[in-house]
């Protein structure tokens, strides 16, 4: 039923500026004439007046649904085939011009109400005003009948048509947006090729007088990242996106912030061989890592000359005699060294070019601080990756209770904080290991304990060079005592 009147709204609005032109060339005159015989109740000044808001129901509707649909999806139904969704895509690809051709219809089908309503209406109501006034004994009131008429009527076609002719419409519109928009999209660019000349001259004039207030013309920003955020927290809200396509999008979104300190694998966790051992030695580590990629130092860590590629030492080993005396030098690769304060999209990006897939990462130093391969980059898009060898070392927290938990050093503090819903800063370190690390100063040693607002961190694994596992406290503070309680006991 809502689309049926929808259509009919064009038609109806023909047959009303027909009855309005019968209604304003009727002869008639203004203020109360009690001794005119009285007419026929006027049907045809109330269908006009009811076409007339029909009509502005019409374009409040269309306005509404045509501005609440995506281009996105009108795009989707174009290509699906859908005839109807070809004219609402024609009106969204000129806004200017589809909201110039309603707001003239508004405003013509509005001026046409209220022509109407001025003449037989307002007559009769100033002549029932004036009778009353006589009766009532006030002829001073008698005067004012037609102001007082004027306004009144004013007031109620007013109300009635921002009720039937805006609110409701537009709140079904709003609730229906898709098919009352496909709807209405045929009539109103046909309107719009009527008043093009009309809507050329108004946009034109809109927008010079526009210029003098604000300027030239703004593009319009993109959308922020905060925008799509919160548009992709509401498709997940509403059942559209599913909580790990959410998780991805963010991490899309996130990482271009992400440097490659964050990502990387710190130095001392780094499996390196040195560049005058044995094959024998290579081939041990890579077994034992179950790394395919193997770092080679010269000296000292800080001097990494090469990679050793898993697949180029076993063509190595197959090729060679079983006495062959070959070291790790004879079987490296050149190595890609970025710093750590690199932006990881721009590491993939010198990834793809370069077709590395591990780098050593350098500090402002030149020394080693780590390195960083391709799966620790995707891994910040789409979580942990791991294969039928990787041993699960992903840093855990457990809650012993609600106020205790034991947490891996190895966490990022973003992550604690997120996990356990405490505030510690996240600008000193990276890990909380090295948060506990940076407040003593030194190498913590086990049973060492820190105080950080209303947390008490305790070191309760540690060896020789840095912090493992701590456990995290909440201070609760005891429930002050209501004297009059106390009061009380002391009775």
């Amino acid at each position: 039923m809502g689309g049926l009147w929808l259509f009919l709204g064009p038609m109806l609005a023909v047959g009303a500026m027909l009855a309005a032109g019968y209604c304003i060339a009727a002869p008639g005159t203004a203020g109360p004439v009690p001794a005119r015989p009285p007419r026929p109740f006027p049907w045809d000044i109330v269908i006009a007046i009811t076409a007339m808001i029909l009509f502005v129901a019409f374009l409040a509707a269309a306005e509404t649904a045509l501005g609440s649909m995506r281009k996105t999806r009108l795009r989707q139904l174009t290509e699906e085939g859908v005839r109807a969704a070809q004219p609402a895509q024609r009106l969204l690809e000129e806004p200017a011009r589809f909201v110039a051709t309603v707001q003239i219809g508004i405003t013509l089908a509005s001026m046409f109400a209220a022509a109407i309503a001025a003449r037989a209406p307002m007559e009769r109501l100033a002549s029932w005003l004036g009778r009353l006034a006589r009766e009532q004994g006030a002829d001073w009131l008698v005067a004012y009948t037609f102001e007082a008429s004027f306004v009144i009527t004013i007031l109620i076609v007013g109300f009635v048509e921002l009720l039937l002719g805006e609110l409701i419409p537009k709140q079904l519109a709003h609730r229906n947006p898709e098919p009352i928009a496909l709807r209405v999209a045929g009539p109103i660019e046909a309107m719009a090729a009527i008043a093009a000349p009309v809507v050329w001259v108004l946009t034109r004039l809109s927008s010079a007088v526009a210029r003098l207030f604000s300027g030239p013309e703004e593009v319009a920003a993109h959308m922020t990242e905060e925008e799509i955020k919160t548009i992709v927290e509401e498709s997940e809200k509403e059942g559209v996106l599913e909580e790990q396509e959410t998780e991805m999008i963010h991490s899309v979104l996130e990482f271009t912030d992400i440097v490659v300190r964050e990502v990387m694998v710190p130095r001392i966790d780094m499996v390196v061989v040195e560049v005058t051992r044995s094959i024998d030695d290579l081939l041990v580590a890579v077994l034992e890592s179950g790394h395919t990629r193997i770092p080679i130092y010269e000296e000292t860590v800080d001097n990494i000359v090469g990679i050793v590629h898993a697949k180029d030492l076993l063509r190595v080993v197959r090729q060679s005699a079983p006495d062959t005396d070959i070291r790790s030098a004879n079987v490296m690769r050149s190595v890609y060294y970025v710093p750590e304060n690199m932006k990881v999209d721009d590491l993939l990006t010198e990834f793809q070019r370069t077709k590395h897939q591990l780098a050593v990462v350098v500090d402002e130093y030149g020394g080693t601080a780590g390195l960083v391969t391709l799966e620790d980059l995707l891994e910040e898009i789409v979580g942990p990756i791991t294969d039928e060898y990787d041993v699960e070392n992903e840093p855990t927290l457990s809650l012993v209770d609600e106020n205790v938990a034991l947490v891996d050093a190895r966490m990022s503090v973003d992550d604690v904080n997120k996990e356990l819903g405490i505030h510690l800063p996240e600008e000193e370190s990276e890990t909380l290991g090295g948060f506990v690390f940076g407040i003593l100063g030194k190498i913590p040693t086990v049973g060492e304990v820190v105080e950080h607002d209303d947390l008490l961190i305790e070191v309760v694994e540690a060896d020789s060079r840095r912090v493992t596992r701590v456990k995290i406290t909440r201070l609760v503070k005891p429930a002050e005592s209501d004297p009059a309680d106390e009061s009380s006991d002391a009775r």
